[in-house]
């Protein structure tokens, strides 16, 4: 199924059955602001929108505030092999562990340990000494790199496959620890380094790699036990199948052939790094869904959350309409608008939706198209799980706008 336009924007009423309101049935009591169709209900519809799917295997998942859930699964963790993929399996969710990263910042914020507007250039000399390039030349830039400005992507620091300039950088002789930044700090939007930069920041105030900061603060107290960096031998087997469909997102797909890590890795990757499973992350979304806290745990307080959910780049537009998508990853284009704004660890969707999501939705998603979104205005959350590149392919973010589609449709029939 074709993406047009912006990602869960489709109309709804062309995406499923006709015979879609004879069917529907929907959960006997409203939870909260949003009651969600039975979980037969959801079976059958994403059932009859997996006919025009080829995607080897699926979750998809949504919760409300007061903790109603429902989740959709369909197909083979281990594509070639017999066994059903379920929430409970491994996922690399790649940039969604940006979020887990900006968490991380804004409990260090909470603890007084940095401000989110600090100059940081004694924390992270490394870092403060990265050129900036200006007419083609790199020079000393002139505006100190704050952690607002990592957090929301105003930092100047890109990837290679986000911008064209870094993608034909000439790296002979160049001894910094990242390559240049594109702007002055504060002053543009790339999509790039600057979480990696915001993990190094945790590390030196915390005293702890990454892993341990996560397990100790954030994944640890959430039940969380299916997120790592370093997955646990014990549980590699439930690492799920990976694959690509060629650069152009049109080839058959076919899967990679090392679906489980051999390598311990020691250096983390705060900006792409984790592997969780739906379960897990759906814990997470929950969390924050309820201003920080769940089952009694706190992670942040309800203002930084809130704050989090605020435009924290002003007058800065994420304009990609000239911007470059390198390899797989990251071609933006219907995923984000002009008149999309950045928060702390998301971007914020400032349009509603035709099938009834709420302007404000935070959203974002990792390079293997799984994608999440937490409407706080309804009390929803959502998650999807699949795993090829490229990125913001169609037969997933479809089949997302399908799934949000039936689960916002309940409560217009409350």
């Amino acid at each position: 199924m074709k993406q047009t336009g912006k990602l869960y924007r489709r109309l709804f009423s062309t995406m499923l059955p006709l015979g879609f309101t004879t069917c529907l049935l929907f959960a006997s009591n409203a939870i909260g602001q949003s009651a969600f169709p039975t979980q037969q209900t959801v079976n059958l519809l994403m059932n009859e929108a997996m006919q025009a799917s080829d995607l080897p295997a699926v979750v998809a998942i949504a919760i409300n505030k007061d903790g109603q859930s429902v989740a959709y699964t369909k197909g083979n963790a281990i594509w070639d092999e017999e066994g059903a993929v379920t929430t409970n399996h491994i996922f690399r969710i790649y940039s969604m562990t940006k979020l887990v990263t900006s968490i991380a910042a804004m409990q260090l914020v909470e603890r007084n340990l940095i401000g989110l507007d600090d100059d940081l250039s004694d924390i992270l000399p490394e870092m403060a000494a990265i050129p900036v390039i200006k007419n083609g030349v790199p020079v000393k830039g002139t505006n100190p790199v704050t952690l607002r400005q990592l957090l929301t992507h105003t930092s100047g620091f890109g990837y290679t496959f986000t911008s064209k300039a870094l993608s034909n950088f000439d790296t002979t002789g160049w001894r910094y620890k990242d390559l240049p930044r594109q702007f002055e700090s504060g002053t543009g939007f790339l999509y790039g380094t600057s979480l990696n930069w915001t993990g190094r920041l945790v590390e030196k105030l915390s005293g702890m790699d990454l892993e341990t900061y996560f397990r100790k603060y954030i994944t640890g107290p959430l039940g969380m036990s299916r997120t790592w960096f370093n997955v646990p031998d014990s549980l590699k087997q439930f690492i799920v199948s990976r694959g690509q469909r060629g650069i152009d997102g049109k080839q058959p797909l076919t899967e990679y052939p090392e679906r489980i890590p051999t390598i311990v890795i020691t250096k983390f990757n705060p900006g792409g790094g984790l592997f969780s499973s739906p379960a897990d992350f759906t814990r997470l979304l929950q969390c924050l869904l309820n201003g920080g806290q769940l089952d009694g745990v706190r992670i942040l307080s309800d203002s930084t959350v809130s704050e989090m959910t605020s435009n924290q780049i002003g007058d800065v537009t994420i304009d990609i309409a000239d911007a470059y998508f390198g390899s797989s990853c990251c071609d933006f284009r219907g995923l984000l608008t002009l008149n999309d704004k950045w928060g702390i660890g998301w971007a914020i969707d400032n349009d509603t939706t035709t099938y009834g999501r709420k302007a404000g939705t935070v959203f974002w998603g990792g390079m293997m198209n799984s994608y999440f979104y937490i409407d706080f205005a309804s009390g929803i959350a959502a998650s999807i799980y699949t795993q090829y590149v490229p990125f913001n392919h169609p037969a997933t973010t479809g089949l997302f706008n399908q799934f949000s589609g039936i689960i916002y449709s309940a409560g217009k029939h409350n």
